[in-house]
């Protein structure tokens, strides 16, 4: 649900109208700082409206006006304090799901509210918000938080839990090209069954933090790493996955090796490599067999570094990527820390859960077990 407009009436009165309910109008008036329903002017073409919606549209209104957090402290204290009712806060990217992330906010209350949950909803519109709302939820003790977009949403979703004393629980809706963390945790890649999953089973999951950034997924260092982390918007959409793979291809015939050092926490790998990988999880690009024995909670960086090697050769690393055998490539070092220290004589960034990050050298460390998720 949306609010559509509001305009003020006498007295200070609110009416307002919301997407669901087109045709009807709602009075609102102020009282303790806040509005609450005064008068519903329903008209009969609209659905039948229900206490949970406008229980919302007094949420969606305060917030509107700046009213919200104090509505949301009256209605807890009414109820007995947050031990009756715990309270989760949905952080949706609109333009993920070809822009079909708000059609499923709706089922996402209905859920949560049946496990007894007071629902609110935050809608990104650039980068860092995710990040901002996350903080927000963590700051007011909040028991859960819903992210809802692709792997960026979740990345900076994460960015936004990791630093904090109080971390709500996070459920994953995915909508991106590829959704390699709801892969992982086997989370359902359909909104719809992604969504019954929520308020249920949790489980632990591991992050990454390099030079201060979090991530979930993947760190990645070499041209084709660079390649896909430039790969745009309208080419995930037109391509979906594969669009990783067109832009990486492209720099085979290019492929340039670098120097490469790499601190364990009990041994140095110094190799002329042509792409370094470190896998939190078995899924990247939509390939769920990069790391197979890697678990959710493991507390390791399964490690890559592919060698200096003739093209014939790459292909053939590709095909045991796909095939799960790529850590017994003979031309590639499989290894796994908790902790690395990163070094090169040669300018390279890294792609970060699908983005470019920051520049060598570079400082990782796992942190078990460091965010709950809602799984199946």
């Amino acid at each position: 649900m949306k609010l559509i407009s509001w305009t003020y009436t006498k007295r200070y009165n609110v009416k307002a109208v919301f997407d669901q309910f087109p045709r009807s109008n709602v009075i609102f008036r102020l009282i303790h700082k806040y509005y609450f329903i005064y008068i519903v002017n329903w008209s009969e073409q609209d659905p039948p409206v229900h206490k949970q919606d406008l229980e919302r549209m007094e949420l969606l209104l305060n917030d509107e006006l700046g009213t919200g957090q104090f509505y949301r402290n009256r209605r807890s204290s009414k109820q007995g304090g947050r031990g009756n009712m715990k309270q989760a806060m949905i952080i949706a990217n609109p333009s993920s799901g070809k822009e079909q992330a708000e059609g499923y906010i709706n089922h996402i209350y209905k859920q949560l509210q049946a496990s007894g949950y007071e629902v609110e909803t935050r809608l990104t519109t650039g980068e860092g918000d995710a990040v901002i709302f996350a903080k927000e939820a963590c700051e007011r003790q909040l028991d859960a938080v819903i992210a809802m977009g692709g792997d960026g949403t979740m990345n900076e979703t994460v960015n936004g839990l990791a630093e904090q004393k109080h971390r709500p629980t996070m459920g994953v809706i995915p909508l991106g090209t590829v959704n390699d963390f709801a892969r992982a945790l086997h989370i359902p890649l359909e909104p719809e069954e992604a969504i019954a999953v929520l308020g249920g089973r949790t489980k632990p999951a591991d992050i990454g933090k390099v030079n201060g950034r979090y991530f979930l997924n993947i760190l990645a260092i070499g041209g084709i790493a660079e390649a896909t982390g430039e790969v745009t918007s309208s080419q995930k959409t037109t391509l979906g996955a594969l669009a990783y793979f067109v832009e990486g291809f492209k720099t085979l015939r290019d492929k340039t090796p670098f120097p490469l050092t790499i601190e364990t926490t009990n041994r140095v790998y110094e190799e002329e490599a042509l792409i370094f990988l470190a896998a939190l999880t078995n899924s990247v690009g939509g390939f769920e067999k990069l790391a197979p024995d890697a678990k959710a909670s493991d507390g390791f960086f399964h490690c890559f570094i592919v060698k200096d090697v003739a093209l014939p050769k790459l292909l053939r690393i590709g095909t045991n990527l796909l095939k799960g055998d790529l850590q017994e490539d003979p031309d590639v070092l499989y290894f796994r820390s908790p902790k690395l220290n990163i070094r090169s004589t040669t300018e390279l960034k890294a792609n970060v859960d699908g983005d470019m990050g920051s520049a060598v050298p570079l400082s990782l460390e796992v942190l078990q077990g460091h965010i709950n998720i809602f799984v199946p």
